[in-house]
């Protein structure tokens, strides 16, 4: 019996290293340099990590914890001589549960180009899967900055039934400040940044009720960023200018849109935000993620650089942030 069990021990042992080796082989060459290539690659046209920065996990699967109102109530605090200490119990959180999605893109490079280019054909390819999977994050944060089901009740409000901001006789400072309000009323925190599209900037910086709030002395034909941001009381004005095609020779069209968002956001920490920061919301990453590999096919005369990364972006906080539908026309 003691015969019989160590063979089958054996029998499955080397199944199991079979299929640790097998799978080594598919993820291929994990390759530091292009993925330090690929880290450091920021496409400056893409924002979605400026409007929900990264926070680190160590598992795929998350539970988010998200804080009711408790520290709003009005306790009673006062204490008499002699008399007991006021003690209150503390809400408990409830917990949103967040599960990270894989994303990833290969380029290939033929042995041949690679000995003929005068350029480093696999940092080329390396940027080009990383840009591909950057622009899709850019599609994904725009959808879920704009869905009206990621703020609370009350926190969106549609300009085509008001005045849209490319109107002569709008008012995005009253707008605006009336949504700051309705925030921090739900939330505690004055939402301190706007992020808009880029046609939708454009018609901020043409608005006469705004150019109009500048002195005579500073009055231009179009208000500057820095000015806006003064005029609207913010810390920041994120400006979405990516576009996308469906397929290569398709027209492209803008991926912010013509919407606008008010929001809560931290200060950003390089090496990852606290989710327990109040905010609209976050991108979960894995850890030691992005990675960029290595692997070969056609016979190993194309090796393909592929860029992977484990994340998901997710809204905390629905009563952090504010949304105005149809901004211009």
């Amino acid at each position: 019996c003691r015969l019989i069990f160590l063979n089958l021990w054996c029998k499955q042992r080397n199944v199991f290293l079979q299929m640790s080796s097998h799978l080594r082989r598919l993820r291929g060459q994990v390759d530091p340099v292009l993925t330090n290539l690929a880290v450091g690659y920021k496409n400056a046209e893409f924002i979605a990590e400026k409007i929900f920065p990264q926070v680190f996990t160590d598992k795929e699967g998350v539970q988010v914890p998200v804080f009711g109102k408790g520290s709003f109530v009005e306790y009673d605090t006062k204490r008499a001589v002699g008399a007991a200490s006021n003690v209150i119990t503390l809400d408990a959180p409830n917990y949103l549960p967040i599960v990270l999605e894989e994303h990833d893109l290969a380029a290939g490079v033929d042995y041949r180009e690679q000995a003929e280019s005068l350029f480093n054909e696999q940092a080329k390819a390396t940027r080009r899967a990383t840009k591909g999977v950057q622009l899709r994050q850019e599609i994904e944060t725009a959808a879920l900055l704009q869905a009206k089901s990621a703020y609370q009740s009350g926190h969106t409000k549609d300009l085509a039934a008001t005045k849209k901001w490319s109107a002569d006789n709008s008012d995005p400072l009253a707008d605006i400040e009336s949504a700051r309000e309705t925030v921090r009323a739900a939330c505690g925190v004055r939402p301190g940044v706007l992020v808009v599209g880029a046609s939708v900037l454009s018609q901020l910086k043409r608005n006469k009720a705004l150019l109009a709030s500048l002195s005579a002395n500073d009055r231009k034909s179009l208000l500057t960023v820095e000015q806006l941001k003064n005029l609207l009381e913010l810390d920041d004005i994120i400006v979405g200018q990516a576009v996308s095609s469906v397929a290569t020779g398709k027209p492209t069209k803008d991926v912010w849109g013509k919407f606008a968002s008010l929001i809560v956001r931290p200060d950003l920490v390089s090496d990852g935000n606290d989710e327990g920061e109040p905010a609209f919301g976050y991108t979960f990453r894995r850890r030691g993620m992005p990675v960029v590999d290595r692997y070969e096919e056609v016979g190993g005369k194309v090796e393909y650089a592929r860029y992977t990364d484990i994340r998901k972006a997710a809204v905390v906080g629905s009563a952090c942030g504010f949304l105005f539908e149809n901004a211009v026309d």
